[in-house]
């Protein structure tokens, strides 16, 4: 019985970390999809320098995450969403509300797919 015990707690810790890892993902993810929510309502009132800002302070909260990212996630994942978020970037700053609005929507379905990933279901775990 005592053999058990330190693989029977190595489990339950690696299962804790992984918990706790999907929830803090999740909360920080979260957050951001609202404020991108909020650029593109600012898009569609043609408040384009709160859509532009809301779009950068994002960029660079995500950015500040990004080590532990790398170290949890798939790159390719965060590879797109850097893609994704300087093309939002850009469209506010040039303006174009279609394109945008694609850019923002696409974005925050690929901060969910980053999230969505880290969760401890049977589809991740197989």
């Amino acid at each position: 019985m005592k053999y058990l015990f330190i693989p029977l707690a190595l489990l339950g810790l690696l299962l804790g970390l992984s918990v706790w890892n999907a929830a803090t993902v999740e909360v920080d993810i979260g957050p951001w999809c609202e404020a991108l929510s909020a650029a593109s309502q600012a898009a569609d009132r043609e408040d384009w320098a709160a859509a532009e800002r809301t779009v950068l302070e994002t960029q660079q909260a995500w950015e500040a995450k990004h080590p532990y990212f790398h170290i949890v996630t798939a790159h390719d994942e965060l590879d797109q969403a850097d893609a994704l978020f300087a093309s939002a970037g850009s469209y506010a700053a040039d303006r174009e509300e279609a394109a945008f609005r694609a850019a923002v929507a696409e974005l925050i379905a690929q901060l969910r797919v980053v999230a969505e990933m880290q969760r401890l279901t049977v589809k991740n775990v197989l």
